[in-house]
């Protein structure tokens, strides 16, 4: 599982990176545009698309790699097997909020596909956004079974 849960977190890394790539592109393309020529519209529109993308997908690797800021100045002092099963139960309930967040992304995206919503300036359909963003979720919430998984260990073997 954890090999698994790597390899979709880096490339969904992969992807993110790329995506901020063609972020900072198209904002300095449209710097310059606005200096000679009409700027392009829609920019803020699809660099508003792209940081979602890109903070979806990074989400799994920063959970994998433990990237996020974690307050453990009481829980440091607890012994070994408390501590483990409280880092259980946070990831437990972290697992539940976003499986919630991921399923409900994943029936806003089908209900923008049947409606075929659009966005303002570009009349883009929005769907396939939405499913990225869900999908990016619901690779976080594999990294979060994970920690589940692996904090139940230790707390069965400490």
């Amino acid at each position: 599982m954890q090999r698994c849960n790597l390899l979709i977190s880096r490339v969904l890394l992969f992807v993110a990176g790329l995506a901020l790539l063609a972020m900072v592109a198209l904002v300095a393309v449209n710097i310059v545009m606005r200096q000679v020529a009409a700027s392009f519209g829609g920019t803020s529109e699809i660099v508003g698309w792209l940081t979602a993308v890109v903070v979806a997908f990074s989400l799994a690797h920063a959970q994998l790699n433990k990237a996020h800021v974690e307050l453990d100045i009481l829980v440091a002092r607890l012994p070994a097997r408390l501590q483990a099963l409280l880092q259980a139960l946070v990831a437990a309930v972290s697992l539940l909020f976003f499986a919630m967040v991921a399923l409900k992304l994943w029936e806003y995206g089908y209900g923008a596909m049947q409606r075929g919503m659009v966005s303002q300036t570009l009349r883009l359909l929005l769907h396939p956004v939405i499913f990225l963003v869900a999908l990016g979720f619901s690779a976080f919430c594999l990294a979060l079974l994970a920690d589940v998984i692996g904090s139940l260990k230790r707390v069965v073997t400490k």
